[in-house]
């Protein structure tokens, strides 16, 4: 990358590692831990170019949203002993509930559904301003 059209964009603290490297897979940043010689401290930053940045500001939200909604989800599966299946119409959406499914605990609660179910109760969550399907 050429120095003068990178961006830099410091990581709120609380963002769990898998959602970092899924943001650099999605996106192409860069990860880095930079030092700030005032206040004595590190802290880590995603670089890159401006439309990277642009969207892995849009995708470190999303990623983080579906893997805390999805770890809800499988806990409440677990403990009621049923296989929760869920679905979305929006593709980018249905992308990262398959992605970030792989990296929580209780994931065999969970189905990520190519097409609608037609059988079970289902309840509606909102992520992002998305809407999610949520079978059981």
């Amino acid at each position: 990358m050429e120095k003068d059209n990178v961006v830099e964009i410091p990581i709120p603290p609380g963002i769990p590692q898998s959602v970092i490297v899924r943001v650099m897979e999605t996106c192409g940043v860069d990860y880095q831990i930079k030092k700030d010689p005032i206040l004595d401290r590190e802290y880590p930053v995603l670089s890159g170019y401006p439309e990277q940045i642009e969207d892995a500001k849009k995708y470190l939200k999303l990623f983080t949203e579906v893997k805390l909604a999805l770890r809800d989800i499988a806990l409440l599966g677990r403990k009621y002993r049923t296989v929760s299946k869920i679905y979305t119409e929006d593709e980018e959406l249905r992308y990262i509930l398959s992605v970030a499914s792989q990296d929580i605990a209780n994931r065999e609660w969970i189905e990520v559904c190519e097409e609608k179910p037609t059988d079970g109760e289902c309840e509606t969550l909102e992520i992002c301003g998305k809407k999610v399907y949520i079978y059981v």
